[in-house]
């Protein structure tokens, strides 16, 4: 093994056992090595990182073998040290003002984040939509108005990101009713235009991407 290699794991030894590797990680710079529907791997002087990401995350990072940068969450479990990662410092701050609410830990709060954007999200606990937020997994309708409770204070959305969102939810119910599973139509609508367009013409942009005449 390298020094430098030899070098990165014993200090992160040592900063696990004094428990102060939460302060050390703030972002980490590497080569994806791996990516799979949880987490990935970064892969930095030599030495290997499992980071558990959101779906929203996943979909947006490179291929496997080029540079990619996550900012880091640390979580430490009594079974098990754990390193969650974010594109954006926002989106790990609003990851990190998630699981402040009461019952939601970090598997809850990154299933949240791979409903839509940070700013979908944020509108939805703004327009007290939980029938949105229970769409995560292991989000049921009394969590969902916990998280509305508790966070809806502490945020600010505008008439047009409310608008927006609730312009896609109609949209993916619409697909969803022609057959379509949400998944699909979730991934689907993050494709259509969001310029001020009708319903029907943002539908029949939907349809075409699906390959639907």
């Amino acid at each position: 093994m390298e020094k430098s290699s030899l070098r990165v794991l014993i200090i992160l030894a040592l900063a696990l056992k004094r428990h102060i590797i939460k302060v050390m990680f703030y972002s980490l710079e590497g080569i994806l090595s791996q990516k799979t529907e949880k987490f990935v791997a970064l892969e930095n002087q030599g030495v290997g990182f499992r980071i558990f990401v959101s779906r929203e995350t996943l979909e947006k990072l490179p291929k496997i073998g080029e540079k990619a940068k996550l900012f880091l969450h640390y979580h430490l479990r009594e079974d098990a040290a754990e390193l969650y990662g974010f594109l954006t410092r926002e989106e790990m701050e609003f990851f990190e003002l998630l699981t402040s609410v009461s019952g939601i830990g970090p598997k809850s709060a990154l299933g949240l984040l791979g409903l839509s954007t940070v700013d979908n999200i944020k509108s939805a606990i703004v327009a007290n939509k939980a029938e949105f937020l229970n769409r995560a997994p292991g989000i049921g309708r009394k969590t969902a108005e916990r998280i509305i409770l508790e966070l809806k204070s502490k945020l600010t959305s505008g008439d047009d990101g409310v608008s927006r969102l609730e312009g896609d939810l109609e949209l993916e119910d619409a697909l969803v009713d022609l057959g379509y599973d949400r998944s699909t139509s979730h991934q689907t609508i993050k494709k259509v235009s969001g310029a001020p367009v009708s319903f029907d013409e943002r539908l029949k942009e939907a349809l075409k991407l699906l390959g639907r005449k």
